[in-house]
């Protein structure tokens, strides 16, 4: 076993009557603070101060929470790590002069002490990491190994060198495999197998692997965690990571995290297969996994990893290959076909799937949604179908605002980066992965100053549209609906079974129009103006994205509503 030669450091708050109970680890040792009558639930997760590693994956052990057991006679002590056998050990203060191992090697991430272990040190180890370097992998995943050998990653070590920074130990660390680890990149030339970003940077040392294949505890991790690829596109150079934090990419949407985690799992994999490919990482990964197989379901991921699997980074990009699209993007940046992608069970995601479309446009479409829908109104995903000007129905010959012809349409605006001289924490690259648009975006077709008065015309434009198509459906509903359906529903009477947001108000949360068998008197003109209504409003841009398609499906509505009225 090896000593701890390296500090680092997380803090578990701690409750009323602390004491110190430090959690010593193999290179490192973060101090834990605990109450000396430790709750009998784990300590909140959220509590825990984690950081990417600079590297990719981290091999160390670390120990991430301590508990009582079962009754009052044991501790539950659980650690996170890779590789192992991992040994515990324990002293009563740090001025003790030896450790005393608790228990036996164990591959396990967990182990119970007895509970007058008392309120001592404890420390885990394992033996050091044993990087093989890539051209081990190749033997086995010959695929996986062709695609990661066309992209930048293998090149990570040449990039640094071609600056003269291949002996900066800042850069080394996420240029190449294990810097600063035992076993670990040193130079190139002591330890050239180990140059650049290769397998065992995000899928941990595969020495144990090799060595007993068969052995499940040893295989490489594979984790779709965006933290995986935030230890090293992070900082102020390229803050990849600290962006995408900020965005709603980062968790999913939490009553849908509910339903995934069902207690019913049928209902749960049922949740996920329809809402599940965009909502969940891990489930569109699986859907796109089993694309290879379309006569076969896909398999969904379990309940908790589908919850806890936000859109990561290895959704829209792929690790492993060099795609034509750049940047390793799964699809292309830029596309004008009609997508809609449908939630319905009664289709597959595989029957529906279409690798040539827009990336964003994969989820950011309208789901699905026809004009003749009476449940409900369109989901609020409608972005691309509102750009390229296409929502599967329309009236008229409509106009186009040119931003549909951009090479890189929604990314353009979207996920901008913008470089500095010399970048500083105070003065940091953006990357524009908080999916933000700025109004520097909008170069070279407009300055920020013009970018910014023609957003703020274009929506008051087509805020006061919306407003007005609102005010004659709402009229139509109160004066010229058919009976009895006016009268018992007045000014919502235009509205779907489950009334949307422009119909909702705070002394009335949860609105409801006619019934699903009530619907089929609406008239479809009315059907039709509720459609382009919402289908504008869902879109969210309020003209941004394609305004003078905006503007025509709202005069459509418009027409279609006044028309209604005088019959």
């Amino acid at each position: 076993m090896k000593p701890a030669t390296h500090t680092r450091h997380a803090h578990l708050h701690s409750l009323a009557h602390a004491v110190a109970v430090g959690l010593l680890i193999h290179l490192g040792a973060p101090a834990f603070a605990a109450p000396s009558a430790l709750p009998r639930e784990p300590l909140p997760a959220d509590s825990l101060v984690l950081h990417p590693w600079r590297g990719g994956v981290d091999p160390r052990p670390a120990i991430t929470g301590i508990q009582k057991g079962d009754g009052d006679l044991e501790l539950l002590l659980r650690w996170s790590g890779l590789g192992g056998p991992y040994r515990i050990e324990q002293r009563s203060s740090l001025d003790a002069d030896s450790w005393t191992a608790v228990g036996s090697p164990t591959t396990d991430h967990s182990l119970s002490v007895p509970a007058d272990s008392g309120t001592g040190f404890f420390r885990i180890q394992a033996p050091r990491p044993d990087y093989l370097g890539d051209t081990v992998c190749l033997a086995c995943h010959r695929s996986a190994h062709q695609g990661w050998a066309e992209s930048p990653h293998r090149q990570a070590l040449e990039t640094l060198k071609r600056i003269g920074q291949a002996s900066n130990p800042t850069c080394l660390p996420c240029h190449t495999v294990g810097y600063g680890l035992p076993g670990g990149f040193v130079s190139d030339a002591a330890t050239p197998r180990l140059g650049g970003v290769q397998c065992e940077s995000c899928h941990g040392p595969g020495g144990r692997h090799v060595a007993d294949p068969g052995d499940l505890l040893a295989r490489p991790v594979v984790s779709l965690a965006s933290m995986t690829c935030g230890g090293c596109h992070n900082d102020f150079h390229h803050p990849l990571y600290d962006d995408w934090l900020t965005s709603g990419h980062r968790a999913v949407t939490p009553s849908l995290a509910a339903d995934f985690q069902h207690t019913n799992p049928a209902t749960a994999e049922a949740r996920m297969r329809s809402c599940g490919a965009c909502h969940s990482g891990a489930v569109r990964l699986a859907m796109l996994k089993g694309l290879k197989d379309e006569d076969t379901p896909p398999s969904m991921p379990a309940q908790t990893h589908a919850a806890h699997t936000a859109i990561t980074c290895s959704v829209c990009h792929t690790a492993h290959e060099k795609t034509a699209f750049g940047s390793q993007l799964r699809n292309p940046p830029h596309s004008m076909d009609f997508f809609s992608y449908s939630t319905s069970t009664n289709t597959t995601f595989a029957a529906q799937y279409r690798e040539d479309i827009n990336l964003c446009g994969q989820c950011h479409n309208q789901r699905g949604a026809r004009w003749q829908d009476t449940s409900r109104p369109p989901h609020h995903s409608p972005q691309y179908n509102f750009l390229v000007g296409d929502v599967g129905f329309s009236l008229g010959t409509p106009r186009h605002s040119s931003h549909r012809d951009i090479a890189r349409q929604c990314t353009h605006c979207h996920t901008a980066g913008f470089e500095f001289g010399g970048p500083s924490e105070e003065e940091f690259h953006l990357t524009g992965h908080s999916f933000k648009p700025l109004s520097v975006n909008c170069a070279p077709c407009h300055t920020p100053e013009e970018a910014e008065a023609f957003v703020g015309f274009t929506q008051r434009l087509v805020r006061n549209q919306i407003a007005e198509v609102k005010a004659l459906l709402d009229t139509w509903g109160e004066t010229r609906a058919p009976e009895p359906l006016r009268t018992q529903y007045g000014k919502l009477t235009w509205e779907y079974n489950v009334a949307g947001q422009i119909s909702q108000r705070p002394d009335l949360p949860s609105p409801r129009g006619p019934t699903p068998a009530e619907q089929s008197v609406v008239p479809d003109a009315i059907k039709q103006a509720r459609f382009f209504l919402y289908m504008v409003e869902h879109d969210g841009s309020y003209g941004v994205h394609n305004g003078m398609y905006a503007r025509h499906l709202l005069d459509e509505a418009r027409k279609l509503v006044t028309a209604s009225m005088a019959e």
